[in-house]
């Protein structure tokens, strides 16, 4: 009950400033009343420029390649880091990084094999640092028992 008083009293208390009222010329000063027997039904006069808009906006869209979700990639912590913010400075996502980086890698054989070694490299470093930390696990719970 306390908290209503006071909460009444600073609504009381705000002063609200009032604007006089706006005389517009475009809109006329007497508005027909509605005939409420009618079914209500949104009326657009340009309906046929909307869907005009529509279609060509969805033609335009339908010139751009679909797109799918990709599941989270993990990366090197310091790279991630370098990663990110050399995008950030490009004005660009990892993710567009990405498709451009195989789209140019894609078109030279020296460069994707050159990429592929290195990411074997990377991808059987990933699989032994899973396997230490399975040992480590491991161990340690034999450990405790």
């Amino acid at each position: 009950m306390a908290d209503d008083s006071i909460l009444n009293q600073i609504r009381n208390k705000r002063n609200r400033t009032t604007v006089p009222e706006r005389f517009d010329e475009l809109v006329p000063k007497f508005q027909p009343q509605q005939d409420l027997t009618a079914p209500l039904e949104p009326e657009n006069p340009h309906s046929s420029k909307s869907g005009d808009t529509i279609s060509a906006l969805k033609s335009e869209l339908e010139q751009y390649p679909l797109t799918k979700r990709h599941s989270a990639i993990v990366l090197e912590k310091d790279l991630d880091s370098e990663l990110t913010q050399f995008c950030k400075d490009q004005g660009i996502t990892v993710e567009t990084f990405l498709e451009a980086a195989w789209t140019v890698a894609s078109t030279d054989n020296i460069l994707r094999e050159k990429i592929a070694i290195e990411a074997k490299r990377r991808y059987d470093g990933r699989k032994r640092v899973g396997q230490l930390k399975r040992l480590i696990t491991m161990l340690s719970n034999n450990d405790q028992k």
